[in-house]
């Protein structure tokens, strides 16, 4: 009896090298994508009344601060912004004046990059905010009327819309 259990333990050892046994890869992939950011979806500019005697030709006029704030930024290093509206061929190219009731031909309004300088935000530019993750950025901006040398003013309303798209990266 001892000899089978022998036998049976020296069948089974030999056996258990000839066992099969099958391995497999798992391969995972994806994509982390950029997260987004909160901005507001209008920002109002009300620009101070200018007498048309004080609009200076060719240059920006009566400049008020405006500022795109985006909050609760995750998972973003970048935001860039393109403008898109109405331009206005006549007022080399600045944003055309919507304002169909009482407004004012010859003038346009005036889009400005930062809170100083004479870099214009015309139609299609595109400019870039850096966020490195933190959870807030900002975009300075100034705007104000604008008039052309060669167009004549006549007094009445300003108004322009201009759309910002923001991508986020």
């Amino acid at each position: 009896m001892k000899t089978s259990h022998l036998v049976c333990a020296a069948l089974l050892i030999a056996a258990a090298p000839l066992a099969h046994a099958d391995s497999a890869t798992i391969t995972v992939t994806g994509n982390v994508l950029p997260g987004t950011c909160t901005i507001a979806p209008t920002l109002d500019v009300t620009q101070d009344d200018i007498d048309a005697t004080d609009l200076k030709a060719g240059h920006d006029n009566g400049l008020k601060p405006a500022v795109l704030n985006f909050t609760s930024c995750v998972g973003v290093a970048g935001i860039d912004l393109t403008f898109d509206g109405t331009d206005d061929a006549a007022q080399d190219g600045h944003w055309k004046n919507l304002a169909s009731t009482g407004g004012a031909p010859g003038g346009a309004v005036a889009r400005l990059e930062g809170p100083a300088g004479n870099v214009f935000l015309k139609k299609t530019a595109k400019r870039s905010v850096v966020v490195n993750g933190a959870a807030t950025a900002k975009f300075d901006m100034r705007t104000g009327y604008f008039r052309d040398a060669s167009t004549p003013l006549t007094a009445g309303t300003v108004s322009s819309q201009i759309t910002v798209t923001a991508a986020y990266k």
